[in-house]
């Protein structure tokens, strides 16, 4: 008789045990902090979105009461992470362009990243460093700290040739 393959635990079909960010969607997805792109689907190579991650970080404080719209000209009041941007703009974890603008469908930035999760982790004194990235010049001076601590936390790792590639894409396995 055939052996049948044990279930994942996930629904994703994009999504195996064999991936090395299996531990983390799992997690994530139990804890209810990000959902798939579709009922089957997790995407994780797709570029993570400045409304992403809003939407994860209020999914993580069990989606508070938004305290109504922050004034971005490009977050309508009916969007999907409506809520999530105007309660991470209040609390100071999110910040919009010098435009206006909030950007909610532009991929993050690995130092826009870096800078949110500070943020919402209090602005802690960093105890990590950038001396041994070979592009550490390359980081915006207001995410400095936020790289700094986001290193010395191992949320952010460096990529190939020793770089931090602070203005590079993250995706949603990462």
């Amino acid at each position: 008789t055939a052996v049948e393959p044990e279930p994942e635990g996930l629904p994703f079909t994009d999504v195996t045990s064999r991936d090395w960010f299996y531990d983390a969607v799992a997690y994530v997805y139990d804890k209810g902090m990000m959902e798939g792109t579709t009922d089957t689907t997790f995407a994780p190579t797709m570029n993570l979105t400045r409304s992403m991650i809003a939407q994860v970080l209020y999914n993580l404080e069990e989606r508070p009461e938004a305290p109504g719209a922050a004034g971005f000209t490009d977050v309508a009041a009916g969007a999907w992470y409506a809520d999530a941007v105007n309660w991470a703009a209040a609390q100071g974890i999110v910040a919009g362009y010098d435009t206006g603008a909030f950007g909610p469908e532009d991929a993050v930035t690995r130092e826009q990243l870096a800078a949110m999760l500070y943020r919402y982790a209090g602005t802690p004194e960093p105890t990590g460093g950038l001396d041994g990235f070979a592009d550490k010049d390359a980081a915006s001076g207001y995410a400095a700290d936020a790289l700094c601590w986001a290193v010395g936390e191992g949320l952010l790792t460096g990529k190939d040739g020793g770089r931090l590639d602070p203005a590079g894409t993250a995706t949603r396995a990462e």
